[in-house]
């Protein structure tokens, strides 16, 4: 029976890493075809939402999460160490499991080790030291893709799980409060009318409403926005334009559903998501990560493929130059002997 320090080796966990990550692509592209198959062989439309693919893909992510971590420490911290920092990340998923601190079960699971994973991640970067720029570059971009893979995962582990969302009917010169989010919202101003280029009947291409409002958060001004709700003539639908303010641990999210132009009421829609810059981080860091390495290639093609291919030439003609006077000398030996 092999022992675990013989399993355990860096190429056998980025193995199964890979094997996790592809299982993983499949399963969500599945789930990315299934409506295509079912409206082409049936003719029927599904809609798969994100709760299909967290079902499916929470197992996979944790894995893969587990294994990168153990993956960048065996190779620069060692094998115990490794395993000692995983086994802290698992009782740290089970005590936060039994207390509770997020209050949604898929983020208690999956935080300890997304933060066990980031710690992993910033120290295989501190602790790598390369003496040329390509070997800097190479090993930076690729610690730097995993890194902006953690921040993506956190950003959609707790913006799809700690998202809330409510709506209710104001009045104009009323408030309307959203206690779940701390938010408030005042509407000061409603105004509706035709607009754009005449069409059919209609001295316009669509009816706009524009609702003015000034948002309080836990009773204090925040911030002032603008939304509007249009009926397209032309196209016979409705759609809106949506008020989105991005901070740095959430993004709010207004919009209308309605609008009761003779009442002066407009039924909002309020989102608030966490995390998102934790999302977009992420994102634009493996980008980041992935031009630190094409320039790393960059840079040996410009500074080592001249320089190889000019040592190679000498070489070669000296190459040639000895054995021609290695030959030279074999024939003047054998004319020797002859005589």
């Amino acid at each position: 029976m092999r022992k675990l320090s013989d399993v355990l080796t860096v190429r056998n966990t980025m193995f199964a890493t890979v094997s996790v990550l592809v299982l993983l692509a499949a399963l969500i592209t599945m789930g990315l075809l299934t409506p295509f198959i079912v409206r082409v062989s049936t003719g029927e439309e599904i809609l798969l939402d994100a709760a299909y693919f967290n079902l499916r893909a929470a197992l996979p992510t944790l894995a893969l999460v587990m294994l990168l971590t153990l993956c960048l420490l065996i190779g620069s911290a060692g094998k115990k160490e490794g395993l000692l920092v995983l086994g802290l990340g698992i009782a740290g998923s089970a005590l936060s499991v039994a207390f509770s601190p997020f209050s949604s079960l898929p983020v208690n699971v999956s935080f300890p080790l997304l933060a066990v994973a980031f710690f992993a991640v910033i120290y295989r970067l501190l602790s790598s030291k390369e003496k040329t720029l390509k070997g800097t570059l190479r090993r930076a971009g690729s610690h730097v893709i995993h890194l902006g893979a953690v921040l993506l995962l956190v950003g959609i582990v707790f913006s799809t799980n700690m998202n809330l969302e409510d709506s209710a009917v104001v009045p104009l010169g009323e408030v309307g409060t959203f206690k779940s989010m701390g938010y408030s919202v005042h509407i000061t101003n409603i105004t509706s009318g035709i607009e754009g280029e005449p069409y059919g009947g209609y001295s316009g291409s669509a009816y706009v409403s524009t609702i003015d409002f000034d948002v309080y958060r836990w009773g204090q001004p925040f911030d002032s926005g603008q939304i509007k709700y249009i009926s397209d003539f032309k196209w016979q639908q409705s759609y809106t334009e949506t008020y989105i303010h991005r901070g740095l641990l959430e993004e709010l999210f207004i919009a209308p559903k309605s609008v009761d132009t003779k009442a002066q009421t407009v039924e909002l829609y309020v989102r608030k998501v966490p995390f998102m810059t934790s999302l977009w981080g992420g994102f634009y860091l493996m980008v980041l990560g992935v031009l630190m390495l094409f320039f790393s290639d960059s840079h040996v093609g410009e500074k080592g493929t001249p320089g190889n291919g000019l040592s190679g030439n000498h070489y070669s003609e000296r190459g040639s130059q000895g054995n021609e006077n290695e030959n030279n000398n074999k024939k003047k030996r054998v004319s020797k002997k002859h005589v």
